[in-house]
């Protein structure tokens, strides 16, 4: 499968900005060293003290060395780690990673040298040239490392600046790099499994979930389903017919100023009203369908003139009422604010269901005093029109002795129907945090508000019984590297005992996996931990398929399968659990035959309706059709393959 010419556009657009600095992020050459994280999961490791091995200055075009970092693995034993460079703001950001030795030899720049190791990659936003793989991202990029390796490697990272990292992976012994076998059995609970939809695309990727009737509406990023050189990239709207198994669907292209690695779109419903947020070049956009996704009626721009709004969540609450948060840059670019939107029906039908939305300006719940890097949110309504959102966000700062230190700090706000905001600080730790989630139970005072988040050792779930006022010591649980996080709360099968949910993605030896802990009665019973997706990682000899050059035999492959970057998310529906997720397989030798190349894609009225006296849940009209549009059937051989999973 050949390269496109765009690809060597943009590998050599990379090369060139090796030292230019990074959109609007201003002139970080004078930085004290490369933007550059080296993480195993939510670990920050530091870099080795002392000069690295590695001397050859040639090979590394003459750039100083900014930093070494040494670490170790078992021979044969899967390892995985993770490259992250960030901006200020947004603008083209990249990881450039160089293949530099394979064992005692310099590496190969056939363009095998990571397969042949025993190395693979995986991101989005990826391209590569013989020795070299980039990652670019919109402000913020991301890049893995894993594999099975018998012979030390070593690797060239660039990021902004002329500086370079040396990373170095030795055989030895077990490191942060190596993560803990998955342990944890498979749960009885399982009520279906079912691949609603496959793609080929490097595109594809990050699934946001809702549920309205009879109806699964999931919304991800596509491209061509068969083409995995062509950059493009739209999003894709799916429904699944939970009575029939039918899947519909829909797209739209996307001309957003992002790429990568935001999941910059989220979907909430509610009986016929199906809206679609989406984060744009400037503030969020707001689609709302009134016919439950056959049509899109309503369009508006949400926070406009301002810089591109980041990490959208939303949420409706049985009244019809839509919250929108998102983050977005100060307009003096000096910190970051975290804004909420609302929107509600201005106009109904025959039946009581929504025509039309006002939506209110946006009220700011925090500012910072630095640039961050937004995580992203959780967000929950209770039954009484109560309203909690947990949010985060990463500073970096540079540390003396070389690289740089993380820290994460998870906040929650919460609104009582009626009341004005109040906004907390749950928690913070010098970490790469990923994403907090929240749910309720309740309402008013004795609002009861669960908080799940990453540590540095696993998770914690965070409890107030007081409608956000006070907090009580968190419950920790999972593993290292554990992340992404989404909780749920309802009535257990006790009077009065609540059960509580929290699925995450667990950084396993053999790869992400979807992981379940649960509590039959918080407060009283044990936790139960599952595994709901296996991950493997199986070394073999490559067979080419279908389009790949004839008569290619190589005696070398790494096939990864597991749940992508931000793979999955997850609804509560009545006493159940779905759950959309993408299982990606990987596969190093076809990276190499067909590197992929991703580019960045390239009004409301103030006021609105008053708040009524007391909060009235709406009554379920006639059911739209919804989508109608046929999808093609899932084709197993795809690398992404979206399923849908209910749970009890």
């Amino acid at each position: 499968m050949l390269r496109t010419l765009r690809f060597l556009v943009i590998a050599c657009l990379t090369l060139a900005c090796a030292g230019c600095g990074s959109g609007s992020s201003g002139d970080r050459t004078a930085d004290p060293a490369p933007r550059l994280l080296v993480t195993a999961g939510t670990t920050v490791l530091s870099p080795a003290v002392g000069a690295s091995s590695y001397a050859d200055a040639q090979a590394l075009a003459g750039s100083r060395i900014a930093a070494n970092y040494r670490l170790s693995t078992p021979a044969d034993a899967p390892f995985q780690f993770e490259l992250v460079s960030w901006g200020s703001g947004t603008g083209f950001d990249f990881v450039s990673v160089r293949h530099l030795r394979d064992g005692d030899a310099p590496a190969a720049t056939d363009g095998f040298s990571l397969a042949r190791a025993g190395v693979q990659v995986a991101g989005q936003g990826l391209a590569g040239s013989g020795d070299t793989v980039f990652a670019s991202g919109d402000g913020f990029c991301r890049l893995t490392l894993q594999g099975r390796i018998t012979a030390d490697q070593s690797f060239a990272v660039w990021t902004d600046g002329e500086a370079v990292v040396v990373v170095e992976v030795e055989v030895g012994g077990e490191s942060a790099i190596n993560r803990l076998p998955a342990t944890e059995p498979e749960p009885p609970s399982v009520l279906s499994r079912t691949t609603i939809h496959s793609s080929d695309s490097w595109q594809f990727g990050l699934p946001t979930v809702a549920r309205s009737g009879d109806r699964t509406t999931i919304v991800c990023y596509e491209g061509d389903r068969q083409n995995v050189n062509t950059p493009s990239r739209y999003e894709q709207r799916l429904q699944h017919d939970a009575l029939t198994g039918a899947v519909t669907g829909g797209a739209e292209p996307l001309a957003a100023s992002d790429s990568g690695y935001w999941r910059d779109h989220e979907v909430a419903a509610l009986f016929n009203v199906l809206a679609v947020a989406r984060s744009e070049a400037e503030g969020v956009r707001v689609r709302l369908s009134f016919d439950r996704g056959a049509t899109f009626a309503q369009n508006v721009a949400v926070l406009p003139g301002f810089a591109p709004a980041r990490l959208v969540q939303a949420a409706m609450a049985a009244d019809y009422t839509l919250a929108v948060a998102a983050w977005r840059q100060q307009a003096d670019g000096t910190g970051h604010e975290f804004v909420v939107v609302e929107g509600r029906p201005s106009a109904f039908d025959v039946e009581g269901s929504p025509l039309w939305y006002a939506f209110t300006p946006a009220e700011v719940l925090h500012t910072t005093e630095r640039e961050v890097t937004p995580l992203t949110t959780g967000i929950a309504w209770s039954a009484g029109g109560d309203l909690v959102v947990g949010y985060a966000a990463n500073w970096f700062e540079p540390v003396r002795t070389g690289g740089w230190r993380s820290t994460t700090e998870f906040r929650c706000a919460t609104r009582l129907w009626g009341e004005p905001w109040r906004d907390v600080e749950v928690d913070r730790e010098e970490m790469f945090g990923m994403d907090p989630t929240v749910a309720v139970h309740g309402q008013g005072e004795t609002l009861r508000i669960f908080y799940a988040y990453e540590v540095r050792d696993g998770l914690r779930l965070a409890t107030s019984e007081d409608g956000g006022f006070f907090w009580g010591v968190p419950t920790a649980f999972g593993q290292p590297g554990d992340h992404l996080p989404s909780v749920f709360v309802r009535d257990g099968a006790v009077p009065g005992a609540l059960r509580v949910d929290v699925l995450s993605l667990a950084a396993r030896a053999a790869g992400t996996e979807l992981h379940r802990a649960s509590w039959t009665e918080w407060g009283a019973s044990e936790r139960r931990d599952e595994a709901l997706t296996r991950a493997s990682s199986v070394a073999s000899a490559f067979v080419p398929s279908l389009g790949m050059p004839a008569g290619l035999s190589l005696p070398f492959q790494l096939l990864t399968t597991q749940v992508g970057w931000l793979g999955y998310d997850a609804v509560q529906v009545g006493d159940e659990l779905v759950v959309a997720y993408d299982e990606a397989t990987m596969d190093s030798v076809r990276f190499s035959l067909a590197l992929p190349v991703a580019f960045p894609n390239a009004t409301t009225a103030a006021g609105g309706p008053i708040y009524g006296p007391i909060f009235s849940p709406a009554m379920p009209p006639p059911l739209a059709p919804g989508l109608t549009v046929p999808m093609p059937p899932p084709a197993p051989a795809h690398m992404h393959q979206l399923k849908l999973l209910r749970l009890q």
